[in-house]
């Protein structure tokens, strides 16, 4: 399902018009699609849901506490590579036990 569309010659998101978006916030702003956050995640887990994996979010691809928070309600848990993505992991409320943390480079 794209949730991203054009409707009658205007970018849509969720079925809201982009242009209503632009006056309602200030420009230039970020828009997601939590209805297809959700459905990739689950696309994602059901694929490999034979093994029961714990699907982690890169922190490090998007940081957004609101969007980390809904990842965390539908049992996502985050890859974290460094202290700041474990400091947003953890506002968001991730369970630290569902963090992934790798370090890599150290002398």
């Amino acid at each position: 399902m794209n949730f991203i569309r054009l409707r009658k010659n205007s970018l849509c998101v969720e079925n809201v018009p982009a242009h209503i978006l632009a006056k309602k916030y200030e420009t230039p702003f970020y828009c997601y699609s939590l209805s297809q956050l959700k459905n990739n995640f689950y696309s994602f887990s059901s694929a490999f849901r034979a093994i029961k994996p714990l699907v982690c979010f890169s922190i490090k691809s998007n940081a957004n506490i609101t969007l980390l928070k809904e990842l965390k309600k539908i049992g996502s848990g985050a890859d974290v590579v460094s202290a700041g993505e474990l400091l947003k992991a953890t506002k968001a409320g991730i369970n630290v036990k569902k963090n992934s943390f790798f370090r890599c480079g150290e002398n």
